[in-house]
């Protein structure tokens, strides 16, 4: 079908089941695949006994895949090796789109690790747009072997404040790592 509108031609092609959709993700980093995998889920205020997922009173969450982050350098290289994971050689940054005057809680941290001793790295920054920054939330992964999760609590609730700053997510790994994901638990 094509249909002329006044400067410009648009070409619609409809290819119906006859032309079927693949797609694969490569894993050339000798990383498993991150499908059908168990993860490891250190405790946390954020998690029911059965590592389920536990909000109550008024509490959420917003999940972030490891995929939406973004590299901080215009020089570093990103890898999807798939299931929502992300490796880069530099930091990987998300902004973080709360409501306003909601409350963090903490943050929980998904990452893979193929069993080298060093760790995937959790900030939640501040930025004032006038050069100041503030991390607010650090972590370290402290599992070594395969798909885990942490969970990282705030010294002292942070309130989101949009008058005065931006806020930030940010990852940091090594060869062998994989930032899969970061979870906000937070009260709106």
């Amino acid at each position: 079908m094509v249909k002329k509108i006044p400067g410009v031609v648009v070409v619609a092609a409809l290819f119906g089941s006859h032309f079927p959709v693949f797609a694969t993700e490569a894993t050339s980093d000798g990383f498993p695949p991150a499908q059908n995998v168990s993860y490891y889920h250190a405790p946390g205020p954020d998690l029911a006994s059965d590592g389920s997922a536990a909000p109550s009173g008024g509490t959420q969450y917003l999940f972030l895949a490891g995929s939406a982050f973004t590299p901080r350098t215009s020089s570093q290289t990103v890898s999807y090796p798939g299931g929502g994971c992300s490796f880069s050689d530099n930091a990987l940054t998300t902004s973080l789109e709360l409501p306003e005057g909601a409350t963090v809680q903490g943050v929980r941290l998904y990452y893979y690790n193929n069993g080298l001793p060093s760790s995937v790295g959790l900030f939640l920054t501040a930025y004032t747009g006038a050069g100041g920054t503030s991390d607010l939330l650090t972590g370290s992964s402290s599992e070594d072997t395969g798909y885990a999760s942490e969970y990282f609590a705030a010294s002292t609730p942070l309130s989101i404040d949009y008058a005065g700053q931006s806020y930030v997510l940010t990852a940091t790994m090594n060869s062998g790592q994989r930032l899969c994901g970061m979870r906000v638990f937070y009260s709106p």
